[in-house]
């Protein structure tokens, strides 16, 4: 089973200091291999609840955001997908990085 651990990492609010935006990311572990992929989600609905912004909690935003999130949480979806992605990677990498100089 997958467990995935928010982070949110910035958040984007009006000029009344309404959050309008959530920079975040999410780590998605499969206790064999985890993948940590960012994501800025836009609140679309009615602006979220108007917390002033000095009172607002990590805990808070990120009920926000999986409450946002769809039935089927999109984020998560995604994270599962970028997870496997990399497993693919790591069994059979494709492309390789460095320099000549650093050998």
């Amino acid at each position: 089973m997958t467990t995935y651990t928010y982070k949110v990492t910035n958040l984007v609010r009006d000029p009344d200091g309404i959050v309008v935006t959530a920079q975040f990311s999410i780590t998605a572990n499969d206790d064999v291999d985890s993948f940590t992929h960012n994501y800025s989600f836009g609140f679309a609905n009615d602006p979220v609840t108007p917390t002033p912004f000095e009172d607002l909690t990590e805990a808070k935003v990120i009920e926000w955001i999986t409450r946002d999130a769809g039935e089927v949480n999109q984020f998560e979806v995604s994270a599962d997908a970028e997870l496997a992605a990399y497993k693919m990677r790591k069994a059979a990498p494709v492309l390789t990085a460095g320099t000549p100089w650093d050998k």
